[in-house]
């Protein structure tokens, strides 16, 4: 958990915004402590308000999420997570003030200032909730993880996608959580585009999985990722195309590459020619 909210502070630092916001939504959505919850959404909101900031979006919707995202971190320590939140506050006041003299017709948005997320000690462990009883029991992890891979090559997104999550909820690593999220949001892309067809939430699923999938291992789940992810990026440009046409129909035979391509490794090429680890 705490691996997950790292990455958000790198990506954030790097310019990677909403990329950012996605790493700490994911947190988000399990935190059941207050304090906590309240911290995770005011950083989404200043990360949600940074991009659409740099992408000029919804600038005046930028001003309002800055705003609650300084009511969120009111009461916090000063020093919360490992992130100064005094600093940040001051941030974003800078920010919103220059943002409201924008609005006015006072300079541009280049002029807005990105507030920053300082970190003034080492992050500590993220505390994660009790574990209840697993949906998938341990030692059916591999198999359940196989049969949602089956799916997949059946044209069975969906299938493929609930089988996935079942795993993905009871995972702990951070890296794993990560990787299994990203196969689920290629799945569910598929899904979209198949059966609802809708290229471009698709396109926006699958860009979501490309942000993952791009920081696995080379071989996650014993799977080709450097294949995933350039046919993912192939899929992700012509669903691209697709929306842009308001196109409805997909056609797997004359566009073949549509689907991005889950293909094993070789269990030689496995550390020891053993079945990964799932």
């Amino acid at each position: 958990m705490s691996g997950a909210f790292q990455r958000g502070i790198d990506a954030y630092a790097a310019g990677q915004h909403y990329e950012a916001h996605e790493f700490w939504e994911e947190l988000w959505h399990e935190e059941t402590d207050d304090a906590r919850s309240r911290f995770l959404q005011a950083l989404i909101q200043v990360a949600s308000a940074v991009h659409k900031i740099r992408n000029d979006v919804a600038p005046r919707g930028s001003l309002n999420l800055l705003g609650r995202a300084t009511g969120r971190l009111a009461g916090l320590p000063a020093t919360f997570m490992s992130v100064d939140v005094a600093h940040l506050q001051r941030d974003i006041e800078v920010a919103r003030e220059r943002l409201d003299c924008v609005l006015a017709g006072h300079g541009t948005l280049a002029d807005v200032p990105v507030p920053s997320i300082v970190q003034r000690e080492e992050l500590p462990m993220w505390p994660t909730p009790d574990q209840a009883e697993p949906l998938v029991p341990h030692g059916a992890r591999r198999a359940w993880f196989d049969r949602g891979l089956a799916c997949y090559h059946a044209g069975e997104f969906f299938e493929a996608h609930e089988m996935w999550e079942e795993i993905w909820r009871d995972e702990r690593d951070g890296q794993m959580r990560q990787g299994l999220q990203g196969l689920i949001q290629v799945a569910a892309s598929m899904y979209k585009i198949c059966e609802q067809k809708k290229p471009a939430p698709a396109a926006r699923l699958l860009e979501r999985a490309l942000m993952r999938l791009r920081t696995c291992p080379s071989s996650f789940a014993g799977l080709r990722m450097d294949v995933l992810v350039r046919s993912a990026e192939l899929a992700h440009a012509r669903l691209l195309q697709l929306a842009q046409q308001h196109a409805v129909e997909f056609d797997r035979d004359l566009v073949p590459e549509m689907q991005p391509l889950l293909h094993r490794l070789p269990a030689s090429d496995e550390p020891g020619g053993e079945e990964p680890n799932i």
